[in-house]
């Protein structure tokens, strides 16, 4: 927490998080709720803390569906509930409520399922639905009676829906900051990033139909068919373009390109490394086909040298240079 926000922290907040968490936890006997209410009614300042604590429930309240409630809940970890009480004193304090719980990086910290820098990761979901999850990405799950939910908390994924066996259909989505993508059996990928710090989510449909709607757009959602991607921001959907199949070559390790340029296949290849992969401008427009093993970028890189007018300058270990040879 920063410095100014944790001076605005009193005995009386920090107290009051540690039995918000324990109430989402399930661990609340009757015991610990009579220990509760003595505490909520030993001081005035308890009762005030309170009351900002159920304010901080209204904040996790706008956020789709059940989602909220599925990240709180059931803290795996002494980490996960030690991240979940600075994340309710966050919002206590800042102000800045539903901004902040969707903002934070330790939202990646709390989610179900994540992956690390270079890690890519399969799943498979309670219906049989299978799950990818590409470089450094964060997904939560909420399946319940009517709906199956995947936030798309950071990262790409890649999504085979299985056919739904209910009784009742749920339909399965997937969440992003800006909107949500609704399959129509089908697989797609979802991928988040952030351009001329404005966020986009870009929707890659390989097979059957998705539907996507921007969140701040009330017409009607836009269908994207096989074969196509889409991009949108929280407040418009662009037009559809023509799907690149190599877009899925992640999957199986590998970076397909054709024709890309080298500062965009260097900005694609730092998704995979720790540190900073930079290009030099003077180089930045060289163009490069091929494909490539994701799991090793140091021979993509000498692979670069051997082919390209350029060089690799390594500053320290986390800072490398694409630079004119």
């Amino acid at each position: 927490m920063r410095p100014e926000l944790a001076q605005q922290v009193t005995p009386a907040m920090q107290q009051a998080s540690d039995w918000y968490a324990r109430w989402l936890s399930g661990e609340m006997d009757e015991k610990a709720k009579r220990a509760w209410q003595t505490w909520l009614e030993a001081d005035e300042e308890h009762s005030r803390a309170w009351q900002q604590i159920e304010r901080v429930q209204l904040y996790f309240g706008k956020v789709p569906g059940s989602l909220a409630l599925a990240t709180l809940q059931a803290p795996p970890s002494a980490e996960r509930r030690r991240l979940l009480k600075q994340l309710i004193l966050l919002l206590m304090v800042s102000g800045s409520g539903y901004y902040a719980y969707r903002e934070q990086p330790w939202r990646g910290m709390l989610a179900d399922i994540s992956t690390e820098v270079g890690e890519r990761r399969q799943l498979t979901l309670e219906d049989g639905t299978l799950v990818h999850l590409n470089t450094h990405s964060a997904i939560n799950v909420v399946y319940s009676n009517t709906d199956r939910i995947v936030e798309l908390v950071r990262g790409e994924i890649l999504v085979e829906t299985a056919l739904e066996n209910l009784r009742i259909y749920r339909p399965f989505s997937v969440v992003t900051k800006q909107g949500m993508a609704t399959a129509l059996g089908t697989r797609f990928s979802v991928r988040e990033w952030q351009q001329q710090q404005r966020d986009y989510t870009k929707v890659s449909v390989f097979d059957g139909m998705v539907d996507v709607r921007a969140l701040g757009r009330k017409q009607s959602p836009v269908r994207v068919n096989a074969r196509e991607s889409v991009v949108f921001s929280a407040n418009q959907v662009y037009a559809k373009t023509k799907l690149k199949a190599t877009e899925m070559a992640w999957v199986n390790g590998l970076i397909v390109v054709y024709a890309m340029r080298l500062q965009d296949f260097a900005a694609e290849l730092s998704r995979y490394q720790s540190g900073v992969l930079r290009c030099d401008l003077a180089v930045a427009d060289l163009q490069i086909s091929g494909s490539f093993p994701l799991n090793d970028i140091p021979a993509i890189l000498q692979t670069l040298e051997q082919t390209l007018p350029v060089k690799v300058e390594r500053f320290t270990r986390f800072w490398t240079t694409l630079s004119p040879a």
